[in-house]
């Protein structure tokens, strides 16, 4: 039984030393769209300011306005911002490479346009790099640990039955 889990954990340790991986092709592309969501912003920000307002005020005096068109570019900003700042959160969580904090990190707030992006282009390969390593090691004591725990529980069961 034994023989098995320890296979079974390869496996799962092939999976995880896909994650430095995936997590890098989703760090390109999350900076990407910042760098582009920081132009849209930034120019919003300098059209304000020409007309004598602050971020806040101009999308309040756009909000407020009776023209639908303008009152809905007021919500697509304001959704720009919110997404920018989401990105930036992203951005800084893998600042210092693919470390378990900032998978935790993706895992829980990924942008799902960009993650999606990048698993369509993601390729399975074999871990070169420390992190892709260090991840599968931590898959497979990971699994290993759990699916002997699993069958320690099974076995104590069936012979509690007995």
């Amino acid at each position: 039984m034994q023989q098995i889990f320890a296979v079974l954990s390869l496996l799962v340790a092939g999976l995880f030393a896909q994650i430095p991986e995936v997590l890098q092709q989703y760090n390109q592309r999350l900076g990407g769209a910042a760098d582009e969501l920081t132009v849209v912003v930034r120019n919003f920000d300098e059209d304000s300011r020409r007309s004598g307002y602050d971020r806040s005020s101009a999308l309040e005096l756009m909000a407020n306005n009776p023209e639908q068109l303008v009152r809905s570019q007021a919500e697509r900003m304001a959704g720009y911002v919110r997404r920018l700042d989401r990105l930036n959160g992203q951005r800084l969580a893998l600042a210092n490479g693919v470390t378990p904090a900032a998978v935790v990190a993706v895992i829980f707030d990924y942008d799902k346009p960009i993650m999606t992006q990048a698993w369509n282009a993601y390729a399975p390969a074999l871990p070169t790099t420390l992190a892709g390593v260090v991840f599968a090691i931590i898959g497979w004591c990971v699994s290993y640990c759990a699916l002997s725990l699993i069958g320690a529980l099974a076995s104590f069961r069936k012979k509690a039955e007995a």
